[in-house]
């Protein structure tokens, strides 16, 4: 749920936009959003830091948090159906061509594996029927 963010400046927005995508750069996301010519690096690092405690740009950061993450859940929301369903397709156009599909498949393999549904080795250790019936419940 997105609350009412307060009004920024412009400076402030490109603050919060350079900050944001630079992976949480103070200094360099104040130099994007204004005018350092003058000052030394010290001065900028000092002034950067006086932003992140402003309580309105610091809801602007607290929000775009949440964005990110809602973005990257939604990314990971890659599902096994999803990943066989694309195998298949370059499964059947591999067989109807005759192409080389291999780093098509690769990008799906890699895809699963970062959505956990791959794994580079998997040991199966079974010590008879009881260990079968504990795995399958």
């Amino acid at each position: 749920m997105t609350q009412e963010l307060p009004k920024l400046t412009p400076k402030q927005q490109t603050f919060v936009l350079h900050y944001t995508i630079n992976g949480g750069n103070a200094t360099e996301a104040y130099r994007q959003a204004y005018d350092c010519s003058k000052m030394q690096d010290n001065s900028i690092t000092v002034e950067a830091s006086k932003l992140l405690k402003n309580p309105n740009i610091t809801l602007w950061l607290k929000q775009a948090n949440i964005n990110k993450q809602e973005v990257f859940e939604e990314e990971l929301k890659y599902s096994v159906v999803d990943c066989f369903e694309e195998l298949a397709e370059v499964q059947k156009r591999a067989k109807k061509d005759k192409g080389n599909y291999s780093q098509e498949i690769k990008a799906i393999e890699l895809k699963g594996k970062l959505a956990g549904h791959f794994v580079d080795k998997h040991e199966h250790k079974c010590n008879g029927l009881a260990d079968v019936l504990d795995q399958l419940k």
